[in-house]
């Protein structure tokens, strides 16, 4: 996990107050989490992290694409995606993670924020791989498949026009 080296922020000797740091993740990095949400995109992370005397307040902001397929067509599209998300890093006798509170021993010279920076891109993906494409110049839609689909659903919306059609042919057997 080398790679993940860059993620790793110093807080021992680090002063009281508010440190930012900035990453760019990538590909890579989602490859190198094995991570199964999010297999490519590009995201710009800001973390910034408040330094207390007895806890530290670590904010992650993400702003960037997601490349996947599309729900409707299939076509390889980017959804713009942002986010962010809060954590509470405390002081404890042994490491624990306990969700939005992350307990580090005292004597820690550093902490990884890569898993929590994954944590806050996969929170914030939307649960429909879909956006707007309509206004972009070069739409990615596939529109053999989107005309296919509307004429499947107006096939199916003419079939079940008549809500009588079922009991119509019931009477057409009494006779």
């Amino acid at each position: 996990m080398a790679g993940l080296d860059q993620f790793t922020i110093p807080v021992k000797g680090l002063h009281l107050g508010v440190h930012n740091y900035r990453f760019t993740v990538g590909d890579e990095f989602f490859k190198e989490k094995d991570s199964s949400v999010v297999e490519s995109g590009t995201f710009e992370v800001d973390v910034e992290l408040d330094k207390h005397i007895d806890l530290m307040v670590l904010r992650i902001a993400f702003s960037g694409n997601w490349h996947t397929a599309c729900d409707r067509c299939m076509a390889n599209i980017a959804i713009p995606v942002e986010g962010q998300s809060e954590y509470l890093i405390k002081y404890a006798s042994e490491e624990s993670d306990d969700g939005d509170v992350i307990y580090i021993m005292r004597e820690s010279s550093e902490v990884n924020v890569a898993d929590l920076i994954l944590d806050t891109i996969t929170i914030g993906m939307p649960l429909s791989r879909t956006y707007d494409c309509d206004e972009e110049d070069s739409r990615p839609c596939d529109d053999v498949v989107l005309s296919k689909l509307r004429q499947t659903e107006n096939d199916d919306a003419s079939a079940s026009d008549n809500p009588w059609k079922d009991l119509l042919g019931l009477l057409a057997e009494e006779d």
